[in-house]
């Protein structure tokens, strides 16, 4: 009887977090994160392309979709697209080949990057830089070889 009792606690209690975890409020690109003025600058669209805002150690990071429309070697073109599918700016990156990154909702290596696939790359509210998920080191950052935004 005392394992039925004690059963019965841990599943209420697993029903009381499950509640709690869908009450937490869904973050905005809109309202709930702030781009710096260099980040603004350089990239103007980015709150036009904003696909999601997380909470990861305190700090909020905005993701963005890209579409990767060319290879070559370790660096990767991608026409990054506002919520219509309309073409905000096209960036190249660089990185080492062995860095990882989402590509089609699945990380892999940036090696393994092809034109057709969709990428995810993530800016931290606090820092400059494009990363490969939330609370990423500033050694996994990926570097920005040219910005050919159209909007700018």
């Amino acid at each position: 009887m005392k394992a039925v009792v004690n059963l019965i606690v841990i599943v209420l209690g697993g029903v009381s977090l499950a509640a709690l975890a869908e009450e937490t409020p869904k973050l905005s690109c809109i309202k709930d994160i702030t781009y710096s003025q260099e980040f603004l600058a350089r990239y103007p669209k980015a709150g036009a392309a904003c696909r999601e805002v997380v909470m990861k150690d305190g700090k909020k990071w905005a993701r963005f979709d890209a579409d990767v429309v060319d290879v070559r070697g370790n660096q990767v073109t991608a026409n990054f697209n506002d919520r219509y599918k309309q073409s905000v700016a096209t960036l190249t990156f660089s990185a080492a080949p062995e860095a990882r990154l989402t590509i089609g909702g699945k990380e892999a290596a940036f090696s393994e990057l092809r034109s057709g696939d969709t990428i995810s790359v993530w800016i931290s509210e606090s820092r400059m830089g494009f990363y490969a998920k939330p609370g990423a080191l500033e050694i996994s950052k990926f570097a920005v070889v040219s910005n050919t935004s159209k909007m700018r």
